[in-house]
This record gives structure tokens, sequence and C-alpha cells, in this order.
């Protein structure tokens, strides 16, 4: 590659090239870059936020080249996250000690900043060569990887390179910086080690949940057979319509919230009304599907008035977020028996079901089973993990092409009843 071809561009009447892309696996590759700016330059500068022994490989050579020229070499390395190797700490230092004008720097951690610099430049007389973009100082970086950068050709006064000459001065002078020796390398290897081990330890508890991942992919296959289901298919338009039919009663109940003081008929038909929603027991209709709900909920019908003001806070906290309006609902449902959040979702879910979505053990053995981690707690769910559980749903939602919330709800209760309950029982 030559960099020095363009046309100069005037930078306040100091001459410089137009900058060039470069891109690994084309022409103008970054190795191709670093051969030209090292080329027979005086003063090399190097900054990188890592530094590896594979990518070190692939330019002491030419660096060596230099360095026996008598050229000035200033290296300043990045040690945030342990990325860069002692091995090639240890290469480099090496090298300053047949080297007295190599001239090595390490940046120490800074839990606020991260040392993320990837800047090359190369100075020969009264020209320099520059590159800075993406690319560290490793094998992958300098070969196979996506990297982006751009180099050019300035002349020694222009001004991108006096603005680069003070931020090496504030390297070297801000304190973020230290020489590296044989104390300093140690310290790191220290540090490094203990990262280590803990990315090993890390890496094999991924790679054990890999090994579980749903593949989504299946997720559609699944699909195909509940919707291939005649019984499912029986069972999902009969719970649209109930959800139809309880979205009615629930407003009749959130209507009765005006009353000061509730009658006996008031009494009675709020009895009617819920009942119709949580059992099937003596004619009633059972409207809302999740499976246990009639045996906790029956303790709601001790305090009518507080389930009464609760369906109307719902029908008002629907029109809400998620995270949001069950917030509303959380702290007021709390002070009611029976009152869970899988009745409050399913109120919820009722009012806005594109919005909501029914929350249970059967939704969270289901979420588990397509690879979601779901939130460990039915009873202590916070508003945030509610929220993301909806956004799950919903994610299920367009992938199956479900009308609303309460369609992913029925082919996730289908996948908890067909798939994951019988396993559990072996």
């Amino acid at each position: 590659m030559k960099i020095a071809t363009k046309k100069p561009i005037a930078t306040e009447g100091i001459a410089s090239t137009a900058p060039q892309l470069v891109r690994n696996g084309v022409l103008n590759d970054h190795l191709r870059a670093l051969d030209e700016i090292f080329g027979r330059a005086s003063n090399i500068t190097i900054a990188v936020a890592f530094l590896k022994s594979k990518g070190l490989g692939k330019i002491v050579e030419r660096l060596t080249l230099r360095l026996r020229a008598g050229a000035l070499v200033e290296i300043f390395v990045g040690t945030d996250f342990c990325h860069t190797e002692p091995k090639a700490l240890e290469e480099l230092l090496n090298l300053s000690r047949l080297h007295s004008n190599l001239m090595l720097w390490i940046a120490k951690p800074d839990r606020f900043s991260t040392f993320h610099p990837k800047t090359y430049l190369g100075v020969e007389g009264k020209t320099a060569r520059v590159m800075i973009g993406s690319a560290n100082l490793t094998a992958g970086a300098l070969g196979g990887n996506e990297e982006i950068s751009l180099v050019w050709e300035v002349e020694a006064d222009h001004p991108v390179l006096l603005d680069l000459q003070t931020v090496f001065l504030e390297y070297r002078s801000g304190g973020r910086c230290e020489r590296l020796d044989e104390i300093v390398l140690a310290q790191y290897r220290r540090r490094f080690k203990i990262a280590e081990d803990a990315k090993k330890r890390v890496e094999k508890e991924i790679a054990d949940s890999d090994s579980n991942t749903f593949d989504l992919a299946k997720l559609l296959s699944l699909h195909v057979e509940f919707s291939q289901d005649r019984d499912e298919a029986t069972a999902l338009e009969k719970r649209r319509r109930d959800r139809r039919a309880a979205l009615k009663v629930q407003r009749k109940i959130a209507g009765m919230a005006g009353s000061v003081k509730l009658s006996s008929v008031d009494r009675a038909n709020f009895i009617t009304l819920f009942r119709d929603l949580i059992t099937s027991g003596d004619g009633h209709r059972h409207l809302w599907h999740s499976g246990d709900i009639h045996r906790r909920g029956q303790a709601a019908l001790s305090n009518p008035s507080g389930t009464i003001a609760l369906f109307s806070l719902a029908q008002d906290a629907a029109k809400l977020a998620p995270e949001e309006g069950y917030a509303m609902m959380r702290a007021a449902a709390a002070k009611i028996p029976g009152v869970g959040i899988n009745m409050v979702s399913e109120m919820l879910c009722t009012f806005a079901p594109k919005r909501y979505a029914v929350f249970n053990g059967n939704t969270v053995g289901a979420l588990r089973a397509i690879g979601v981690d779901p939130p460990k707690s039915v009873i202590l769910l916070s508003p945030k993990a509610y929220g993301r559980v909806c956004s799950v749903v919903e994610a299920v939602r367009r992938r199956i092409g479900g009308e609303d919330l309460s369609d992913a709800d029925a082919f996730l209760n289908w996948i908890y009843q067909k798939k994951v309950k019988p396993l559990a029982g072996k």
C-alpha cells in the first residue's frame, strides 16, 4: 500500500494527504498499513488498549529493525479488563533491555475510564504517517477481525500531529500511565491470573448454559404442532371468547367502586361476578384460565371493597406501560388476601391484552424451557422483572403471529403442560 498517493488537501496551509480506509481482507489491510507507517521512521509511537503475543509477533521484526537503526520507539498499552497478555509485555520488556531507545508504558486500570486508544504513528523527517481506528495490537486485529481504521500522511507540523503529541505527553505525565518494569509486570501478571481463573469459570458456566440453550427455530415447529392440535385450537377460541366475556365482568366490578358502602345486593353481585372469573363451581364460568387461581383467589371474597377498588385501579393501570402499571397494582394487591401476581396479571391482561402478560408458575416453566431465565419468584416479582416478562411474551407473540399476549400465554401454557410437566413427572 502506498499512502501518499492522493492529492494533498489544505489544512491551515499545511499539506496533508486525504485519509484512506484500512480494512482487513482487502489490499489496504492493517498489517500492510503498519509496514508503511514504520517504514524508515525515526520516531514511532503506538498506543493501544490491548496487546497480545501473536499481535506483537506480527510487527516485532519490523520494530526491531527500526530500533537497531536508532529510531525512538514508544509504546503505551492498556491493562483494563486484563485482556493484555503478560507474556507480550515480557517480550517487550526483554526487547527494551537490548534497546534503550524503546520506552514502554502501561496504563493503570481506572474504574471510571477505560484506556482504549488504537493509534499508530511513524515520523520520518518532515513527514508523518498515522493510523487511527479500531485495531488493537492483536493477531485478530491485524488479520482476520473486521476492523476499520483511517490512515493518512501529514507534514510534521500538521495540527493533527501536534494534537497527537500533546495526547502522548498527557499519557506520560498525567499519572495514568507508568513505566513498565519487572515490578509493574509482576503485579499485572498476578492480576491477570486472577482474571483468567475467573474467566474460565464464567466460560464454563456459559458453555453449560449454551448446551441447554433452546433453538429458537424449534419455537416455530412447536407452534406448528400447537396449531395442528384440534383440541388446542378449540381451547384457544374458547379462551378468546372467555377473555372478551371477562372484560365485561371486570368492567362491571370496577364500576362498583363508586359506592361508599356496599349494599347486600352489591355484595351478592360482586361475589357472582368475581366467581365467574375465578371458578367453574356452582355454574360459574371460570373466565380467567389460570389453573390454581380459584383456590387462593377465594380469599379475596373476604374483602369485597378492597377487591372492587383493585379492579378499578387495574382499569386505570392497564393504560400505562407494564412496569408502571404493575407497580401501581402491586402495593394495593398486597393488602388483599388471596391476591397475588397471577390474579393481578390476569386483571391487567384482560383489560389490555396487547400490553400485559399473564404470569404464573406455568409461565415460568415455559419460559425456562425456551431458554429464557425467568424471575426466580412468582410471589415477590418486581415491576422491572414483570416488565421484562411482558417484553419476552410479546416477542413470543410476534414470532408465532398471535393476536395478543393472551394468545402467547395459551401457547406457553401448552408448552408447559405438554413438554415441561411430563418430563418433570419422570
